[in-house]
Protein backbone atom coordinates (compact mmCIF):
# COMPACT_ATOMS: atom_id res chain seq x y z
CA UNK A 1 0.00 0.00 0.00
CA UNK A 2 1.19 3.68 -0.95
CA UNK A 3 0.16 6.96 0.65
CA UNK A 4 -2.50 7.56 -1.87
CA UNK A 5 -4.51 3.85 -1.28
CA UNK A 6 -3.54 4.73 2.68
CA UNK A 7 -5.93 8.19 2.23
CA UNK A 8 -8.25 6.30 0.37
CA UNK A 9 -9.23 3.96 3.31
CA UNK A 10 -9.04 6.46 6.40
CA UNK A 11 -11.58 8.76 4.48
CA UNK A 12 -13.78 5.30 4.23
CA UNK A 13 -12.67 3.70 7.60
CA UNK A 14 -12.17 4.46 11.53
CA UNK A 15 -8.80 3.83 12.46
CA UNK A 16 -7.22 3.88 16.29
CA UNK A 17 -4.04 4.10 15.27
CA UNK A 18 -1.97 4.48 11.73
CA UNK A 19 1.61 3.45 10.99
CA UNK A 20 3.29 5.38 7.73
CA UNK A 21 6.92 4.16 6.53
CA UNK A 22 8.64 7.13 5.39
CA UNK A 23 9.86 6.09 2.39
CA UNK A 24 6.46 5.00 0.09
CA UNK A 25 5.84 5.30 -3.54
CA UNK A 26 3.73 8.32 -5.18
CA UNK A 27 3.20 9.85 -1.58
CA UNK A 28 5.86 9.87 1.22
CA UNK A 29 4.66 9.19 4.47
CA UNK A 30 5.09 12.63 5.81
CA UNK A 31 3.11 13.98 3.04
CA UNK A 32 0.69 11.06 3.91
CA UNK A 33 1.11 11.97 7.71
CA UNK A 34 -0.16 15.62 7.19
CA UNK A 35 -3.33 15.07 5.04
CA UNK A 36 -4.55 12.32 7.89
CA UNK A 37 -4.48 14.75 10.25
CA UNK A 38 -6.23 17.42 7.93
CA UNK A 39 -8.85 15.05 7.59
CA UNK A 40 -8.92 13.56 10.95
CA UNK A 41 -6.35 15.22 13.59
CA UNK A 42 -7.15 13.25 16.69
CA UNK A 43 -5.74 9.47 14.71
CA UNK A 44 -2.14 9.28 16.08
CA UNK A 45 0.51 8.53 13.25
CA UNK A 46 3.68 6.47 13.93
CA UNK A 47 6.33 7.02 11.70
CA UNK A 48 8.51 3.95 10.51
CA UNK A 49 12.19 4.86 9.07
CA UNK A 50 15.37 3.41 8.84
CA UNK A 51 18.45 4.90 11.28
CA UNK A 52 19.79 6.99 8.42
CA UNK A 53 16.71 9.06 8.30
CA UNK A 54 16.42 9.89 11.81
CA UNK A 55 16.53 13.78 10.72
CA UNK A 56 13.45 13.18 9.06
CA UNK A 57 11.80 11.14 11.96
CA UNK A 58 12.33 14.27 14.13
CA UNK A 59 10.78 16.30 11.38
CA UNK A 60 7.64 14.30 11.33
CA UNK A 61 7.72 14.43 15.24
CA UNK A 62 7.90 18.45 15.20
CA UNK A 63 5.00 17.78 12.52
CA UNK A 64 2.91 16.39 14.62
CA UNK A 65 3.56 12.65 14.51
CA UNK A 66 2.65 10.69 17.82
CA UNK A 67 6.00 8.84 17.94
CA UNK A 68 8.26 6.72 15.50
CA UNK A 69 9.56 3.21 15.25
CA UNK A 70 13.12 2.39 13.46
CA UNK A 71 13.26 -0.70 11.09
CA UNK A 72 14.00 -3.52 11.78
CA UNK A 73 11.51 -3.47 14.83
CA UNK A 74 10.05 -6.68 16.46
CA UNK A 75 6.40 -7.14 17.63
CA UNK A 76 7.61 -6.00 21.43
CA UNK A 77 8.15 -2.76 19.68
CA UNK A 78 5.14 -2.62 18.01
CA UNK A 79 2.99 -3.10 21.60
CA UNK A 80 5.28 -0.65 23.33
CA UNK A 81 4.30 2.44 20.49
CA UNK A 82 0.70 1.07 21.12
CA UNK A 83 0.49 0.98 25.05
CA UNK A 84 2.11 4.60 24.88
CA UNK A 85 -0.02 6.05 22.40
CA UNK A 86 -3.15 4.68 24.25
CA UNK A 87 -2.05 5.74 27.48
CA UNK A 88 -2.04 9.40 25.85
CA UNK A 89 -5.32 9.07 24.35
CA UNK A 90 -6.68 8.60 27.52
CA UNK A 91 -5.20 11.31 28.88
CA UNK A 92 -6.41 13.23 26.19
CA UNK A 93 -9.80 12.26 26.83
CA UNK A 94 -9.93 12.18 30.34
CA UNK A 95 -9.08 16.42 30.15
CA UNK A 96 -10.77 16.82 27.53
CA UNK A 97 -13.88 15.74 29.48
CA UNK A 98 -13.22 18.17 32.32
CA UNK A 99 -13.12 21.28 29.77
CA UNK A 100 -9.79 21.44 30.82
CA UNK A 101 -7.89 22.57 27.34
CA UNK A 102 -4.83 24.13 28.75
CA UNK A 103 -3.82 21.52 30.33
CA UNK A 104 -4.38 19.15 27.44
CA UNK A 105 -1.82 21.31 25.33
CA UNK A 106 0.84 21.62 28.79
CA UNK A 107 0.68 17.89 28.80
CA UNK A 108 1.10 17.22 24.92
CA UNK A 109 4.08 19.63 24.48
CA UNK A 110 5.52 17.99 27.79
CA UNK A 111 5.39 14.86 25.76
CA UNK A 112 5.93 16.32 22.85
CA UNK A 113 9.31 17.71 23.52
CA UNK A 114 10.50 14.35 26.03
CA UNK A 115 9.97 12.49 22.63
CA UNK A 116 12.18 15.22 20.82
CA UNK A 117 15.17 14.94 23.49
CA UNK A 118 14.97 11.21 22.80
CA UNK A 119 14.88 11.34 19.35
CA UNK A 120 17.75 14.03 19.41
CA UNK A 121 19.91 12.08 21.52
CA UNK A 122 19.42 8.69 19.70
CA UNK A 123 20.27 10.82 16.02
CA UNK A 124 22.93 12.29 18.16
CA UNK A 125 24.78 8.63 19.16
CA UNK A 126 23.81 7.41 15.78
CA UNK A 127 26.42 9.97 14.09
CA UNK A 128 29.29 9.20 16.61
CA UNK A 129 28.66 5.60 16.05
CA UNK A 130 28.86 5.70 12.21
CA UNK A 131 32.21 8.13 13.02
CA UNK A 132 33.84 4.66 13.98
CA UNK A 133 35.62 2.13 12.24
CA UNK A 134 37.06 0.24 15.21
CA UNK A 135 35.01 -2.65 16.45
CA UNK A 136 36.70 -2.39 19.56
CA UNK A 137 36.36 1.67 20.05
CA UNK A 138 32.31 0.85 19.10
CA UNK A 139 32.40 -1.84 22.45
CA UNK A 140 33.65 0.77 24.15
CA UNK A 141 31.82 3.69 23.02
CA UNK A 142 28.64 1.86 23.48
CA UNK A 143 29.28 1.21 27.23
CA UNK A 144 29.60 4.95 27.70
CA UNK A 145 26.71 6.09 25.65
CA UNK A 146 24.15 3.63 27.72
CA UNK A 147 25.69 5.03 30.87
CA UNK A 148 24.86 8.42 29.65
CA UNK A 149 21.62 7.53 27.83
CA UNK A 150 19.64 5.37 31.31
CA UNK A 151 21.95 7.26 33.55
CA UNK A 152 23.37 4.35 35.35
CA UNK A 153 26.75 4.13 37.57
CA UNK A 154 27.33 0.47 36.27
CA UNK A 155 27.69 -1.06 32.76
CA UNK A 156 29.29 -4.05 31.23
CA UNK A 157 29.97 -5.28 27.76
CA UNK A 158 30.77 -8.92 28.04
CA UNK A 159 31.40 -11.10 25.22
CA UNK A 160 31.05 -14.42 24.80
CA UNK A 161 34.24 -16.32 24.44
CA UNK A 162 33.24 -20.30 24.17
CA UNK A 163 31.68 -21.31 26.89
CA UNK A 164 32.13 -17.94 28.72
CA UNK A 165 31.30 -14.06 29.14
CA UNK A 166 34.33 -12.33 28.94
CA UNK A 167 33.51 -8.75 30.45
CA UNK A 168 35.97 -6.41 28.51
CA UNK A 169 34.26 -3.26 29.01
CA UNK A 170 33.09 -1.57 31.57
CA UNK A 171 31.94 1.55 33.91
CA UNK A 172 31.63 1.29 37.43
CA UNK A 173 32.47 -2.88 37.69
CA UNK A 174 35.25 -4.53 38.21
CA UNK A 175 37.20 -6.48 35.31
CA UNK A 176 35.80 -9.77 35.24
CA UNK A 177 38.09 -12.44 33.52
CA UNK A 178 35.57 -15.23 32.80
CA UNK A 179 32.12 -15.77 33.29
CA UNK A 180 30.91 -19.19 33.32
CA UNK A 181 27.94 -19.23 30.73
CA UNK A 182 26.38 -22.44 31.58
CA UNK A 183 23.90 -22.53 33.91
CA UNK A 184 23.57 -18.16 34.11
CA UNK A 185 20.80 -16.05 33.53
CA UNK A 186 22.22 -15.19 30.04
CA UNK A 187 21.57 -18.24 28.74
CA UNK A 188 17.94 -17.24 28.87
CA UNK A 189 18.67 -14.26 27.21
CA UNK A 190 20.59 -16.50 24.44
CA UNK A 191 17.50 -18.54 23.67
CA UNK A 192 15.13 -15.55 24.08
CA UNK A 193 17.18 -13.22 21.88
CA UNK A 194 15.59 -10.42 23.98
CA UNK A 195 16.15 -8.42 27.01
CA UNK A 196 15.59 -9.31 30.38
CA UNK A 197 14.81 -7.28 33.94
CA UNK A 198 16.28 -8.58 36.91
CA UNK A 199 14.25 -7.25 39.91
CA UNK A 200 15.56 -6.08 43.42
CA UNK A 201 16.57 -9.43 45.33
CA UNK A 202 17.33 -11.81 42.49
CA UNK A 203 20.87 -12.73 42.20
CA UNK A 204 23.25 -10.37 40.80
CA UNK A 205 24.68 -12.08 37.92
CA UNK A 206 28.50 -11.10 38.79
CA UNK A 207 28.59 -11.33 42.46
CA UNK A 208 25.98 -13.75 43.72
CA UNK A 209 24.74 -11.25 45.91
CA UNK A 210 21.03 -9.95 46.16
CA UNK A 211 20.64 -6.96 44.18
CA UNK A 212 19.38 -4.11 45.43
CA UNK A 213 18.77 -2.13 42.06
CA UNK A 214 17.30 -3.54 39.10
CA UNK A 215 19.99 -5.36 36.95
CA UNK A 216 18.84 -4.98 32.92
CA UNK A 217 20.72 -7.40 30.18
CA UNK A 218 20.32 -6.55 26.37
CA UNK A 219 22.13 -9.21 24.22
CA UNK A 220 24.20 -8.02 21.20
CA UNK A 221 22.33 -9.97 18.55
CA UNK A 222 24.93 -9.78 14.63
CA UNK A 223 23.42 -12.28 11.91
CA UNK A 224 20.65 -13.51 14.42
CA UNK A 225 23.59 -14.64 16.45
CA UNK A 226 24.00 -13.21 20.27
CA UNK A 227 27.80 -12.32 20.26
CA UNK A 228 27.39 -10.58 24.02
CA UNK A 229 25.64 -8.91 26.85
CA UNK A 230 25.40 -5.79 27.55
CA UNK A 231 24.92 -5.54 31.92
CA UNK A 232 23.55 -2.35 33.23
CA UNK A 233 22.62 -1.91 36.62
CA UNK A 234 22.25 0.56 39.74
CA UNK A 235 20.38 3.81 38.24
CA UNK A 236 21.32 7.04 39.48
CA UNK A 237 18.00 8.39 40.28
CA UNK A 238 17.07 5.25 42.07
CA UNK A 239 14.50 4.19 40.16
CA UNK A 240 13.76 1.29 37.71
CA UNK A 241 13.88 1.18 34.51
CA UNK A 242 11.07 2.85 32.23
CA UNK A 243 9.90 1.00 29.26
CA UNK A 244 11.15 4.12 27.34
CA UNK A 245 14.49 3.84 28.91
CA UNK A 246 14.27 0.31 27.77
CA UNK A 247 13.68 0.88 24.62
CA UNK A 248 16.18 3.79 23.54
CA UNK A 249 18.47 1.57 24.92
CA UNK A 250 17.25 -1.53 22.58
CA UNK A 251 17.33 1.31 19.78
CA UNK A 252 21.22 2.36 20.02
CA UNK A 253 22.24 -1.21 21.37
CA UNK A 254 20.43 -2.03 18.03
CA UNK A 255 22.43 0.48 16.00
CA UNK A 256 25.77 -0.30 17.36
CA UNK A 257 25.48 -4.01 15.88
CA UNK A 258 24.34 -2.48 12.88
CA UNK A 259 27.74 -0.45 13.29
CA UNK A 260 29.71 -3.67 13.76
CA UNK A 261 28.07 -5.26 11.07
CA UNK A 262 28.49 -2.89 8.19
CA UNK A 263 32.15 -3.09 9.56
CA UNK A 264 32.43 -6.61 9.12
CA UNK A 265 30.92 -6.13 6.02
CA UNK A 266 33.73 -3.31 4.61
CA UNK A 267 36.09 -5.30 5.72
CA UNK A 268 35.15 -8.77 3.87
CA UNK A 269 34.71 -6.60 0.84
CA UNK A 270 37.76 -4.51 1.43
CA UNK A 271 39.91 -7.68 1.54
CA UNK A 272 37.92 -9.17 -2.04
CA UNK A 273 38.75 -5.91 -3.65
CA UNK A 274 42.84 -6.06 -2.49
CA UNK A 275 43.21 -9.70 -3.73
CA UNK A 276 41.10 -9.13 -6.74
CA UNK A 277 43.99 -6.16 -7.21
CA UNK A 278 46.95 -8.36 -6.12
CA UNK A 279 45.72 -10.77 -8.84
CA UNK A 280 45.88 -7.79 -11.42
CA UNK A 281 48.99 -6.87 -10.34
CA UNK A 282 50.40 -10.43 -10.64
CA UNK A 283 49.41 -10.26 -14.66
CA UNK A 284 51.00 -7.17 -14.78
CA UNK A 285 54.55 -8.62 -13.33
CA UNK A 286 54.24 -12.00 -15.19
CA UNK A 287 54.31 -9.89 -18.30
CA UNK A 288 57.44 -7.68 -16.98
CA UNK A 289 59.40 -8.80 -14.33
CA UNK A 290 61.04 -5.16 -13.82
CA UNK A 291 57.74 -3.95 -13.12
CA UNK A 292 57.51 -6.04 -9.27
CA UNK A 293 60.97 -4.75 -8.85
CA UNK A 294 60.49 -0.98 -9.49
CA UNK A 295 56.96 -0.68 -7.82
CA UNK A 296 58.70 -1.84 -4.77
CA UNK A 297 61.55 0.44 -4.37
CA UNK A 298 59.23 3.18 -5.78
CA UNK A 299 57.08 2.68 -2.74
CA UNK A 300 60.00 2.40 -0.09
CA UNK A 301 61.38 5.63 -1.68
CA UNK A 302 57.75 7.48 -1.83
CA UNK A 303 57.26 6.93 1.65
CA UNK A 304 60.80 8.25 2.83
CA UNK A 305 59.99 11.33 0.91
CA UNK A 306 56.40 11.54 2.63
CA UNK A 307 58.25 11.16 6.01
CA UNK A 308 60.37 13.89 5.22
CA UNK A 309 57.52 16.38 4.38
CA UNK A 310 55.63 15.26 7.33
CA UNK A 311 52.54 13.65 5.10
CA UNK A 312 49.70 12.55 7.10
CA UNK A 313 49.50 8.77 7.98
CA UNK A 314 45.90 8.93 5.54
CA UNK A 315 48.45 10.00 2.66
CA UNK A 316 51.07 7.12 3.39
CA UNK A 317 48.91 4.74 3.46
CA UNK A 318 47.44 5.27 0.14
CA UNK A 319 51.01 5.66 -1.11
CA UNK A 320 51.57 2.18 0.54
CA UNK A 321 48.78 0.90 -1.36
CA UNK A 322 49.08 2.68 -4.46
CA UNK A 323 52.87 3.05 -4.85
CA UNK A 324 52.49 -0.88 -5.99
CA UNK A 325 49.73 -0.04 -7.99
CA UNK A 326 50.90 3.21 -9.90
CA UNK A 327 51.99 1.51 -13.23
CA UNK A 328 48.62 -1.33 -12.59
CA UNK A 329 47.35 0.17 -16.29
CA UNK A 330 49.88 -1.00 -18.02
CA UNK A 331 47.81 -3.93 -17.99
CA UNK A 332 46.05 -2.52 -21.21
CA UNK A 333 49.45 -1.41 -23.39
CA UNK A 334 50.05 -4.02 -25.92
CA UNK A 335 53.09 -6.27 -25.48
CA UNK A 336 54.60 -5.33 -28.14
CA UNK A 337 54.87 -1.99 -26.54
CA UNK A 338 55.21 -2.85 -23.23
CA UNK A 339 58.37 -5.35 -23.43
CA UNK A 340 60.25 -3.32 -26.67
CA UNK A 341 63.70 -3.91 -26.46
CA UNK A 342 64.19 -0.32 -27.76
CA UNK A 343 63.17 3.18 -27.74
CA UNK A 344 59.43 4.03 -28.87
CA UNK A 345 58.16 5.90 -31.93
CA UNK A 346 55.68 8.40 -30.91
CA UNK A 347 52.73 6.68 -31.73
CA UNK A 348 53.86 3.87 -29.58
CA UNK A 349 54.85 6.40 -27.01
CA UNK A 350 51.15 7.86 -27.00
CA UNK A 351 49.74 4.27 -25.99
CA UNK A 352 52.30 4.21 -23.42
CA UNK A 353 50.79 7.31 -21.99
CA UNK A 354 47.17 6.08 -21.30
CA UNK A 355 48.65 3.70 -18.24
CA UNK A 356 47.82 6.50 -15.79
CA UNK A 357 43.76 6.76 -17.11
CA UNK A 358 43.45 2.94 -17.83
CA UNK A 359 44.95 2.07 -14.12
CA UNK A 360 42.38 4.62 -12.61
CA UNK A 361 39.41 3.50 -14.67
CA UNK A 362 40.45 0.06 -12.95
CA UNK A 363 40.10 1.48 -9.39
CA UNK A 364 37.45 3.63 -9.93
CA UNK A 365 34.45 1.73 -10.14
CA UNK A 366 35.45 -0.58 -6.31
CA UNK A 367 34.74 3.26 -5.18
CA UNK A 368 36.73 2.86 -2.30
CA UNK A 369 40.13 4.26 -2.91
CA UNK A 370 40.22 8.33 -3.30
CA UNK A 371 43.56 8.80 -2.53
CA UNK A 372 45.03 6.28 -4.40
CA UNK A 373 43.60 6.91 -7.65
CA UNK A 374 44.66 10.36 -7.18
CA UNK A 375 48.30 9.19 -7.06
CA UNK A 376 47.85 6.26 -10.13
CA UNK A 377 45.97 8.72 -12.78
CA UNK A 378 48.80 11.78 -11.67
CA UNK A 379 52.02 10.22 -11.10
CA UNK A 380 53.28 11.44 -14.51
CA UNK A 381 52.10 15.31 -14.10
CA UNK A 382 54.56 17.62 -14.45
CA UNK A 383 54.88 20.66 -11.95
CA UNK A 384 54.81 22.76 -15.02
CA UNK A 385 52.10 21.88 -16.66
CA UNK A 386 53.40 20.06 -19.84
CA UNK A 387 52.99 16.30 -18.07
CA UNK A 388 49.82 13.66 -18.68
CA UNK A 389 46.80 13.04 -18.65
CA UNK A 390 45.50 16.29 -17.43
CA UNK A 391 48.29 18.88 -17.83
CA UNK A 392 48.02 19.87 -14.07
CA UNK A 393 50.32 22.09 -12.93
CA UNK A 394 51.78 23.21 -9.26
CA UNK A 395 49.70 22.27 -6.88
CA UNK A 396 47.09 20.93 -8.76
CA UNK A 397 48.43 17.84 -8.70
CA UNK A 398 48.08 16.01 -5.64
CA UNK A 399 51.02 15.81 -3.15
CA UNK A 400 51.37 12.38 -3.02
CA UNK A 401 51.36 11.93 -7.06
CA UNK A 402 54.34 14.99 -6.71
CA UNK A 403 56.07 12.78 -4.46
CA UNK A 404 55.46 9.32 -6.61
CA UNK A 405 56.98 10.96 -9.48
CA UNK A 406 60.44 11.85 -7.82
CA UNK A 407 60.80 8.61 -6.46
CA UNK A 408 59.71 7.06 -10.12
CA UNK A 409 61.79 8.91 -12.17
CA UNK A 410 64.80 8.56 -9.53
CA UNK A 411 64.62 4.70 -9.94
CA UNK A 412 63.86 4.45 -13.37
CA UNK A 413 67.00 6.64 -14.26
CA UNK A 414 69.38 4.13 -12.30
CA UNK A 415 68.39 1.29 -12.96
CA UNK A 416 69.38 -0.55 -16.46
CA UNK A 417 66.91 -2.02 -18.80
CA UNK A 418 67.30 -4.70 -21.68
CA UNK A 419 67.38 -1.05 -24.07
CA UNK A 420 69.23 1.09 -21.99
CA UNK A 421 71.92 1.14 -18.99
CA UNK A 422 70.98 3.02 -15.90
CA UNK A 423 73.16 5.90 -14.98
CA UNK A 424 74.94 6.17 -11.36
CA UNK A 425 73.60 8.18 -8.46
CA UNK A 426 74.76 11.30 -9.20
CA UNK A 427 73.96 11.52 -12.40
CA UNK A 428 70.49 10.86 -11.52
CA UNK A 429 70.65 13.46 -8.94
CA UNK A 430 72.12 16.13 -10.90
CA UNK A 431 69.31 15.26 -13.41
CA UNK A 432 66.62 15.60 -10.48
CA UNK A 433 67.76 18.80 -9.41
CA UNK A 434 68.10 20.11 -12.77
CA UNK A 435 64.34 19.72 -13.20
CA UNK A 436 62.91 20.90 -10.15
CA UNK A 437 60.64 23.67 -10.68
CA UNK A 438 59.97 22.41 -13.92
CA UNK A 439 58.83 18.64 -13.54
CA UNK A 440 59.27 18.31 -10.31
CA UNK A 441 57.83 20.41 -6.93
CA UNK A 442 61.02 21.67 -5.27
CA UNK A 443 59.82 21.22 -2.25
CA UNK A 444 59.53 17.14 -2.59
CA UNK A 445 63.19 17.61 -4.58
CA UNK A 446 64.25 19.06 -1.18
CA UNK A 447 62.37 16.21 0.91
CA UNK A 448 64.24 13.62 -1.60
CA UNK A 449 67.50 14.97 -1.34
CA UNK A 450 67.29 14.52 2.56
CA UNK A 451 66.61 10.87 2.42
CA UNK A 452 69.25 8.42 3.00
CA UNK A 453 68.58 7.82 -0.94
CA UNK A 454 68.73 11.09 -2.38
CA UNK A 455 72.41 11.65 0.27
CA UNK A 456 74.06 8.89 -1.80
CA UNK A 457 72.72 5.70 0.70
CA UNK A 458 71.16 2.56 -0.38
Amino acid sequence: MDGLEGLEKVSHDEYDIIFTDIKMPRMGGLEFMQEVRKQNPMIPVVVITAYSYLETAISAMKQGAADFITKPFTFNDIRHILSKVIRERELIKSFAGNGNKDAVVETLNSELYKKLQEINTLFNFSIELDEIKENSSIFSRIVSMIARLLKVKRVALGLLEGGSIESRYTIGIAHIEKLPLKGSIYEDVIGSKTYIVLEVGQKNPFSGYPLDSEFLIIPLILNNEVLGFLSITDKTDGYKFADEEINLALTLTHKACLRLENNALYEITYNNLINTLKTLILTVEARDSYTKQHSERVTKLSLEIADEIGCAQAEKDAIRFAGYLHDIGKIGVRDIVLLKPGGLTDEEFEEIKKHPVIGDNIVSPLGLFPLERLLIRHHHERFDGHGYPDGLQGEDIPLIARILSVADTYDSMTTTRPYRKGVNHKTAIGEIKRCSSSQFDPVVVDAFMSTSTGRGGS
